[in-house]
C-alpha cells in the first residue's frame, strides 16, 4: 500500500502466525506511521510466554510511536528518547504474570532522504539497492556472538539450538542498550525489516531471489511470508518491505555513523552523540564493513 500523502515512498506489512505456534497466537507486531517527511516503522518480536510476548510487541510499538510524536528533539536523538520510553513502558508492566517479558525491536525513520535504524535484539534491517542485498543489522543474539568469535558459521548459527537466545531486548532493564546509525537513501531503494520467523528460516540469499522482484510492497511481503511458512514457519513471521520512489535532499541535521562495538546504552549513546557536528556530515557516506553484514557506500 502507498501511505497517504507519500508519493516518494510506498510500504506493504504483512504478520502471520506461522504453521508450528500451537494456540495460533502471534508474538510479533507492527507499525506503519505517516509523518510529514517521511514515515517511521517497526517490527517487534515479544517472548516471555504467549500473553506476555503479545503484550510486551504491543507495549513498546504503541510506547515507541507516542513518544516520537511528543517529542520535539532532532530526528536522531528523538528516535532513541523514543526507544528508551519503548523499554520502560515494557519493563513497567512487567509484573505478576508478566514477569520476565521484553520484546526485540528494529525501527526504520524516513525522513526526506534519510533512513534511520534503530535496532534492539535479533530482528533485522535489509536494504535491496542496485540488485545487491545487505544486511544493515546484526543480532544482538548468543549464536550471532558466536558467529564474530568464528565458534559458529553462519548455517552451524541457524541450526543451533539457541539459536533464538538473545542477548539484548526491551524490557531487561532500566537503560536500554541499541544501535543507532542513518544512510542516504536512493530511488530505487527497497528497505525491508523483519522478525526472524522470516530470517532464521530464509537464507539471505533467497530473500535477495524474492525481493528482486518487480513487484509491489504488499504482494513482496506476501512472497517472503510464504518462503518462511514453505520452509517450515516455525515462528510468528513479520515483514514489512518499503519502496523508495524518488531521490530527496538530506535533512538538516547530521546523520549517526554506525558503531562497530555493539549496542550502547542510551543515555551514553546520546551523552556522546548530542552536539553540532556530533555525528558528522550528514552528506557522508556510512559503512559498516564488519562480517556477515554489509552496509552500503554512500
Amino acid at each position: 500500500m502507498q501511505a497517504a500523502g507519500a508519493p516518494n515512498w510506498s510500504f506493504g506489512l504483512l504478520t502471520d502466525v506461522g504453521r508450528q505456534r500451537q494456540g495460533g497466537v502471534n508474538q510479533d507486531a507492527a507499525l506503519a506511521l505517516d509523518l510529514p517527511h517521511g514515515g517511521l516503522f517497526a517490527v517487534a518480536d515479544g517472548m516471555g510466554g504467549h500473553a506476555a510476548g503479545e503484550l510486551a510487541a504491543t507495549l513498546a510499538l504503541d510506547a515507541l510511536s507516542q513518544h516520537y510524536l511528543a517529542r520535539r528533539t532532532p530526528p536522531p536523538i528523538r528516535l532513541a528518547e523514543a526507544v528508551q520510553d519503548a523499554n520502560v513502558a515494557v519493563l513497567r508492566h512487567a509484573v505478576g504474570e508478566y514477569v520476565g517479558m521484553g520484546t526485540t525491536l528494529i525501527a526504520a525513520l524516513i525522513d526526506r532522504g534519510a533512513l534511520l535504524i534503530a535496532h534492539v535484539g535479533d530482528s533485522r534491517a535489509y536494504l535491496l539497492r542496485g540488485g545487491e542485498l545487505f544486511r544493515l543489522t546484526e543480532d544482538h543474539s548468543w549464536v550471532s556472538e558466536q558467529v564474530r568469535l568464528g565458534h559458529l558459521t553462519e548455517e552451524e548459527a541457524r541450526e543451533h539450538q539457541w539459536r533464538s537466545v538473545v542477548s539484548n531486548a526491551l524490557g531487561g532493564e532500566e537503560r536500554v542498550r541499541l544501535e543507532l546509525f542513518g544512510l542516504r537513501l536512493r530511488a530505487g531503494d527497497r528497505v525491508m525489516l523483519c522478525s526472524d520467523g522470516l530470517s532464521s528460516v530464509v537464507k539471505d540469499t533467497d530473500l535477495l531471489k524474492l525481493l528482486v522482484r518487480p513487484l509491489a510492497p504488499d504482494a513482496t511481503a506476501r512472497l517472503l511470508v510464504d518462503a518462511a511458512n514453505d520452509a517450515g514457519g516455525p515462528d510468528n513471521i513479520t515483514v514489512l518491505v518499503i519502496d523508495v520512489r524518488q531521490d530527496l535532499k538530506l535533512p538538516i541535521y547530521d546523520l549517526p555513523p554506525a558503531h562497530h562495538g555493539g549496542p550502547d546504552y542510551v543515555d551514553v549513546l546520546l551523552g556522546t552523540q548530542r552536539g553540532p557536528g556530533a555525528w558528522g556530515s550528514s552528506g557522508a557516506s556510512v559503512h559498516l564493513p564488519a562480517v556477515p553484514h554489509r552496509h552500503p557506500d554512500g
